[in-house]
């Protein structure tokens, strides 16, 4: 009542309610909306009181935030540097740097707008008068402006990269406007190339690395024409000679191009990325060279090493060499683990999976002390008012400074109060990893058996899906615009829902469970028939998509599906397929299904020519 009061601005009314609300667990919040109303005529007292009082609480961040803004719309600089503490918010920098200046401290500042105009993106407007103040000091050089083209192309901003331009002397425009060209056209850049590697302008050998680098994501073989061209003569470090290279073997590799292996060997151990080194052994895993494969996993990291996936394949090629009790040896300890290299090396030896269920036991004396903290009564507040981003604020707020054993505890909580994707998220922030009902919990169960059943899917697989787009979130949005549990894109739900009787109703019903549910298992079950019932490939293309995956697939003979996944392009889609294969085994355990083996999901994925 006291908040619609406030919205409906019944002022007086929000008046006498308030003060019946001291205990009310969002009564910080009631406060925060007053003073937000009115902020443009807030005492600066009241400001710093609220701010002191509530320093912990979101809203302490977002009310100093609006109230700088306010400060600096009325150009009150000494009063924004009282309230001013660093932040991300480039906004407020700049207000924060103009300040400075204003203040008579425009030398202490210049450093710190030379960082802010170094940067890839566009600047907001904020920023405009402490860039202007910064040129008319001197301070902008002709090398800052070329470093700062060359940060923004990094970051694909031509239109940015036209304007800077201007800022250069003009015998430089010319060359600058041939970067932005390449930049968009690498394929155009053997018709330079002399143009580009006779000139003795500094930024030429900048211009001609950076532009390499780009043609060799998109055409690996046409990038190392041009630089091992006769014409071309490198003026680069070690380092940067050694990064071309590097850069088009592993284009090569991710293209599953035979070339790959050579230009490895052109590139000396020291200068070896950790993800060249990964791509080394991958490229030996698929053509199945497994002396090769050993060799290149003995020139990993340590910490690649001892990763579950490396050792996998480690044993693998002594099993393929026929070195047997070695193989055994490490299949026999990774078969241990509850993971996907732990259920693949279970099914080379037949032994059962570790999935053993160790819930955790909180007693209700500690489970009521957590809930009483503050912060945790408020985000049990917004759960109740259905307000779940300033819920997980607040919990994130409340968890943060809490020790391992207390975010497990405070997991526990949340999964009592029905809220187990926090609970989820909470225990990932844990060492705890045992408590599958914590971790893998069974919830909107009538409606992902009934559309798995309709769909002919398995519901183990719909859960591990589900399990690795949202983690039960319902409201989940990724930075894409994918929504729900399922993790849709509008467009595709708008699709997907043509062949469903119940009509698309917008992208702000995919929220609710029961639609995102029926569409996503519908889209689960056509990605499954395209690619001929390969769940591999179905998990596969339902994350990148299926042109993706039919680029992806073998040209010559068919490949089994664990070399297949490990050779994806994408890291995100390999850890994607490999999560919901896991959490597809982990599910049917939890649904009480008869188990299928891992390698039983996981069919030879056959040529192009032949799915």
């Amino acid at each position: 009542a006291a908040e619609k009061a406030l919205r409906l601005r019944r002022v007086s009314e929000f008046r006498r309610l308030l003060p019946a609300l001291t205990d009310y667990p969002l009564y910080p919040y009631l406060q925060y909306q007053d003073i937000k109303q009115r902020l443009h005529k807030t005492s600066p007292q009241e400001v710093s009181a609220f701010l002191e009082q509530y320093k912990d609480l979101p809203i302490s961040h977002s009310l100093r935030r609006q109230f700088l803004r306010q400060l600096a719309r009325q150009e009150r600089w000494q009063q924004y540097l009282h309230f001013y503490t660093p932040t991300k918010n480039i906004r407020s920098q700049c207000h924060y740097l103009y300040a400075l200046i204003r203040t008579g401290q425009a030398e202490t500042a210049y450093p710190d707008i030379k960082k802010r105009w170094l940067t890839g993106r566009s600047q907001p407007r904020a920023c405009d008068r402490i860039f202007k103040h910064w040129k008319a000091a001197g301070k902008l050089t002709t090398e800052l402006v070329w470093q700062r083209i060359e940060l923004v192309l990094n970051k694909g901003r031509r239109t940015l990269a036209r304007y800077l331009l201007r800022s250069l002397p003009v015998e430089d425009q010319k060359l600058a406007r041939l970067w932005i060209k390449l930049h968009r056209k690498p394929h155009l850049l053997s018709q330079h190339q002399t143009q580009i590697t006779d000139s003795t302008h500094h930024m030429a050998p900048r211009l001609f690395i950076n532009v390499v680098k780009r043609l060799a994501q998109r055409d690996p073989q046409e990038a190392a024409k041009v630089w091992f061209s006769p014409t071309t003569r490198h003026t680069a470090t070690a380092a940067e000679q050694y990064d071309v290279p590097q850069r088009i073997a592993i284009s090569l590799a991710r293209k599953q191009l035979p070339e790959s292996d050579a230009w490895f060997s052109i590139i000396p151990e020291e200068y070896l990325s950790d993800t060249a080194r990964q791509w080394r052994v991958r490229i030996a895993l698929r053509q199945a060279r497994w002396p090769q494969v050993l060799t290149a996993l003995g020139a990993l990291t340590p910490r690649q090493q001892a990763s579950d996936r490396w050792q996998y394949w480690r044993a693998r090629a002594h099993e393929e060499l026929g070195e047997t009790e070695t193989a055994i040896t490490q299949f026999t300890a990774l078969a241990q683990q509850r993971s996907y290299y732990g259920f693949l090396s279970a099914d080379r030896l037949n032994l059962p999976y570790a999935i053993a269920d160790r819930p955790h036991k909180a007693s209700a004396g500690t489970l009521f002390g957590i809930s009483q903290q503050a912060a945790v009564q408020r985000a049990r507040e917004f759960v109740h008012l259905g307000r779940m981003v300033a819920a997980r604020r607040e919990w994130w707020s409340a968890t943060r400074h809490m020790s391992n054993d207390e975010r497990v505890d405070a997991a526990k909580l949340a999964q009592y109060w029905g809220w187990a994707g926090q609970s989820i998220l909470t225990m990932a922030s844990t060492d705890q990893r045992d408590d599958l009902t914590l971790r893998f919990p069974l919830l909107f169960q009538e409606q992902i058996l009934n559309y798995s059943e309709r769909e002919d899917i398995n519901p183990a697989w719909t859960y591990g899906v589900v399990r690795r787009e949202s983690a039960f979130v319902q409201d989940a949005r990724s930075p894409k615009g994918a929504l729900g549990l399922m993790q849709l894109m509008p467009a595709t739900a708008k699709y997907i829902s043509r062949s469903l009787p119940k009509k698309y109703q917008g992208k702000s019903k995919l929220t609710q469970a029961d639609i995102n549910l029926s569409l996503g298992t519908r889209y689960l079950r056509r990605m499954l028939k395209r690619f001929g019932g390969q769940t591999v490939l179905a998990t596969a293309a339902y994350n990148a998509g299926e042109s993706r995956i039919m680029r992806w697939l073998p040209t010559e003979t068919t490949l089994d599906a664990e070399r297949w996944i490990e050779n994806i392009p994408f890291r995100e889609t390999r850890e994607y397929v490999t999560s919901v294969l896991a959490f597809t085994i982990i599910y049917a355990d939890r649904l009480g299904f008869e188990q299928k083996r891992l390698s039983q999901h996981m069919s030879p994925v056959p040529t192009r020519e032949t799915l």
